[in-house]
């Protein structure tokens, strides 16, 4: 089915519909969804960015940014060791760690990097930013652990952002950099990994 077919009123088209799935092939989405392969025990591991809605995709791209920018920080995230996911957690709960990083300094650059998002018409990109996130730890897998490692990453996709408009504000590169603190530490930084490999 096509968006005219849903439109409410002539001419009132729906670029997700459009775009989604099988309906881009011109296929009935019912039909491409039963195949001939049988069950396979073993499936190869699919990234959680493969799994956003496309409406949050397409809002993203409205915004000026691709997800593309961001795989490399997902990737990190979705590579993230226990030991790390420890580590941060004390780093934001219990300030240890460091003497140089404070977690109540880091909110207080985060909304100051949302105020500079919101002059520059950005003010949804933070709110996609975070729901995207969410989507590496659905349902009953959310923990205290999970939820340290979501606040850390969507700092590091605030900061990936806020030094592309460090030219009308040079702070925020400063506050890009303490944002990135934690995943440098802790040697989760995608920077970090690409270096390595």
């Amino acid at each position: 089915m096509t968006s005219s077919e849903y439109a409410t009123e002539p001419g009132q088209d729906d670029e997700a519909i459009d775009r989604w799935g099988a309906a881009t092939l011109g296929q009935d989405p019912l039909l491409a969804s039963f195949t001939l392969e049988p069950y396979a025990a073993v499936r190869p591991h699919v990234p959680f960015y493969r799994f956003f809605h496309y409406p949050d995709v397409l809002d993203l791209r409205r915004s000026g940014f691709e997800v593309e920018r961001f795989i490399p920080i997902f990737d990190s995230l979705d590579n993230a060791r226990y030991s790390q996911a420890i580590q941060i957690h004390q780093l934001l709960k219990h300030g240890q760690g460091s003497m140089l990083w404070n977690p109540r300094r880091a909110r207080e650059f985060e909304f100051k990097i949302r105020a500079s998002f919101h002059r520059h018409g950005l003010s949804d990109v933070p709110t996609l930013l975070r729901r995207m996130l969410g989507r590496a730890f659905p349902d009953d897998s959310i923990s205290t652990l999970s939820v340290s490692l979501l606040n850390v990453y969507f700092w590091a996709c605030l900061a990936e952002i806020a030094r592309d408009y460090a030219w009308s504000a040079p702070q925020l590169l400063t506050y890009a950099d303490y944002l990135d603190y934690p995943l440098e530490i802790t040697g989760l930084s995608p920077q970090r990994n690409q270096n390595a490999a």
